[in-house]
């Protein structure tokens, strides 16, 4: 439009020269007032949010009829060119050749702005060409029309390739649109996810809060896919989220963020006893009986944690915290993120933080403990216990070792930094020449699944020329996920000559099942048994039932948590033959422990020396 009016302004100047007068100015004035219109609607950006696509067809159609009206204003240039016979027809021929290719450039998207502007004064051009007569206007006015056609083809084909490309970048921003609502949403329930809720967290300001965070985690969902199948599951969690949706407080966000976990977050406007009572309605909600599930109820606990600052990574890592204390006082419970947890959870990710530097720099080390023969007191083995007194929180005991350092990917590096004290306590012993006492170690059937622990024992054994005949093996009885590998591992250590000790005992998973184990060469009874055995008739009866079995199996049965004499006495009358327990040491270091076991070993000796009946009776003294 705007090389529309500089030409137009071009055919008045030549007019204007040839003699042209009022006709020229008023036609030229015309297409100036089509034109400041055709522009003023183009510039025009209407709201046409939510309305559809009818305002943008009314405004396309008003914009052909004004092309329509500059068209019919363009062929009265025919009449100021009398027909196109003037001198200056050859000129304005090319304007209009010049006005059809540009309307055709700038009207691709819509074909009848170009076609309703230029084809009336097309073919007004050929016919008045036409009734020249002659061969010559013959053949321009056949190249005009020929002109046309190529223009009006050229005219539809680009909007149809206007129309599908706009289709496809439409259908491509809806696929991006609906792609980008689907991400932040849970397809099954319908929830935000875990994207969805850091996205809404974004949006949140300090001045909206304090804010309350809830961890909600189901009890037992794990029974429901394994009894009735993940389809039942499914239809369980959609209705936990419609529950949730129900009790949750007006505005409040809700997600899904895990298999069975949902967050609820809120802004803190209640009490703390109401925030309370909010969780005991959705743990009663959740609980409600489900007729789907006859032989599976289903609870749920609840961690709660209260922050001034919306921030997700925080207020979920307190929350999951408050939940697990939760769940170690027993299903449908829930519990506050307080400031003892508070001190906890700094505890643990310091001993987290600090667990591998420890190991590395020798900080973290085994102390040995004594194991007993009753009848000589004798010392015929130690059990490595692990030690280390962390700079801040002082001494860890060995769970919270042996927990951090499997969540922190470090258990096959605590194993063998126990392995290897192991092994230099042995050498410690064949240079004293006690190859009788053995050494023993802990493993728990997790970590014999999850590495190669069994390789670095042979491996290590091996390199170091270590007796393996030496070396105990105690196994936790905690069911492991995998028992073909286990058993394989184990198998291997034992077939190595390593003597593998069924620890714990009376506490695990099928502990008479594992008695049938051929590998198993000696249970440990656990220490909830022994403590305080001699004023219990009922553990003594269950500890003698354990030691005949042992005896009938050709198993060596031996105590731990011995604490008092009576109870010595007690174990000794029931013919167990070895036991460990503060009454006769508590774990020691390595150089401590030597020298017990030295002091223990001559006094044994002394004793047998001055006993008549170990004298006639020697073998009787003899350590296992």
């Amino acid at each position: 439009m705007p090389v529309g009016i500089v030409l137009s302004a071009l055919v008045l100047a030549v007019q204007m020269l040839s003699g042209g007068g009022l006709a020229a100015v008023l036609w030229f004035a015309a297409i100036s007032i089509i034109n400041c219109a055709r522009l003023a609607l183009a510039a025009a950006q209407p709201d046409i949010s939510g309305s559809g696509p009818r305002p943008v067809s009314a405004r396309l159609t008003l914009y052909g009829a004004l092309a329509l009206v500059s068209g019919i204003a363009w062929s009265f240039l025919a009449v100021l060119a009398h027909g196109f016979t003037t001198a200056q027809a050859p000129l304005y021929l090319i304007v209009l050749a010049g006005l059809s290719a540009g309307s055709v450039t700038y009207s691709a998207s819509y074909a009848p702005a170009a076609l309703n502007f230029m084809t009336l004064p097309l073919l007004a051009a050929a016919g008045c060409v036409l009734a020249k007569g002659g061969i010559e206007n013959d053949i321009l006015a056949f190249t005009v029309l020929l002109f046309l056609a190529g223009m009006v083809r050229s005219a539809l084909i680009g909007q149809a390739r206007f129309r599908e490309t706009s289709r496809l970048k439409y259908e491509a921003r809806e696929f991006a649109a609906e792609m980008e609502r689907n991400s932040r949403r849970d397809p099954l329930t319908n929830l935000l996810n875990r994207y969805g809720l850091e996205q809404a967290i974004g949006r949140l300001g300090l001045s909206d809060g304090p804010f309350v965070a809830m961890l909600i985690d189901l009890d037992g969902f794990k029974s429901v896919n394994d009894t009735y199948g993940h389809n039942i599951g499914d239809d369980l969690l959609v209705k936990v989220a419609r529950r949730i949706e129900t009790h949750a407080p007006q505005g409040a966000t809700i997600a899904r963020i895990g298999g069975d976990e949902f967050v609820l977050l809120f802004p803190a406007c209640q009490s703390a006893p109401a925030t309370d009572a909010l969780a005991s309605t959705l743990i009663a909600a959740i609980a409600q009986p489900d007729p789907a599930l006859n032989s599976v109820r289903v609870g749920a606990s609840i961690g709660i944690y209260v922050s001034d600052r919306p921030r997700l990574t925080e207020m979920l890592l307190r929350a999951d915290f408050a939940l697990y204390a939760a769940k170690r006082k027993g299903r449908n419970e829930h519990c506050m993120f307080d400031a003892g947890l508070d001190h906890a959870l700094e505890r643990k990710h310091h001993i987290e933080r600090d667990l591998r530097g420890a190991c590395e720099a020798g900080a973290l080390c085994s102390w040995f403990q004594p194991l007993v023969r009753l009848d000589t007191n004798a010392v015929v083995g130690f059990e490595a216990l692990l030690r280390w007194r962390h700079p801040i929180h002082g001494p860890i005991s060995p769970p919270e070792i042996v927990t951090a350092a499997r969540e922190t990917g470090l258990l096959p590096l605590l194993s063998e930094t126990v392995f290897r004290n192991c092994c230099a306590m042995i050498e410690e012993l064949v240079k004293t020449g006690r190859r009788d006492v053995r050494v023993a170690m802990n493993l728990s059937p997790r970590e014999l699944e999850a590495g190669n622990v069994d390789d670095m024992i042979l491996d290590t054994l091996k390199a170091r020329n270590v007796p393996a005949a030496m070396l105990e093996i105690e196994i936790t009885e905690e069911a492991p996920v995998d028992r073909d590998r286990v058993d394989e591992k184990v198998g291997r250590l034992a077939d190595a000559g390593i003597s593998i000790v069924l620890d714990d005992f009376g506490t695990g998973f099928s502990t008479l099942v594992a008695l049938k184990d051929s590998r198993i060469r000696k249970i440990k009874i656990d220490k909830h048994f022994v403590r305080d055995l001699a004023k219990s008739v009922e553990d003594q009866a269950l500890v003698k039932t354990v030691i005949d079995l042992g005896r009938a199996l050709g198993i060596e049965v031996m105590a731990e948590g011995v604490e008092t004499d009576a109870d010595r006495l007690i174990l000794r009358s029931l013919d167990c033959m070895v036991a460990q327990g503060f009454l006769f040491s508590p774990a020691l270091p390595a150089p401590e422990a030597l020298a017990f076991q030295a002091a223990r070993s001559s006094n044994s000796l002394a004793e047998a020396l001055l006993d008549p009946a170990s004298r006639r009776k020697p073998q009787s003294g003899s350590a296992a």
